[in-house]
């Protein structure tokens, strides 16, 4: 299968991540996805910590489109507001 000139959606759920959010979205944003272009894309779920800040400052570093829930609604609610944002070929 040809990959060229394909983008890939990568939709990332988060509900209070601050430990981890930083280095899952560098492992992201480094993989090595065939040549296809990367949207990445963030989606808050309500988190209560300081992942939101955290994200905002990574936003312009990796590119990320950031969704914010407001409120926590499950990890279903995070991917299907996420796929609103996806615009590539391939999502995941």
């Amino acid at each position: 299968m040809r990959f060229q000139n394909k983008k890939l959606s990568i939709i990332i759920p988060v509900f209070n991540e601050e430990e981890t959010i930083e280095k899952i979205v560098k492992l992201v944003f480094e993989a090595n996805v065939l040549g296809l272009e990367k949207q990445i894309i963030v989606v808050d779920d309500g988190s209560t910590d300081s992942t939101k800040g955290i994200l905002t400052e990574l936003k312009d570093r990796f590119n990320l489109i950031l969704v914010n829930l407001g409120k926590n609604q499950g990890k279903g609610a995070a991917i299907r507001a996420g796929l609103e944002y996806a615009n590539g070929d391939l999502v995941v």
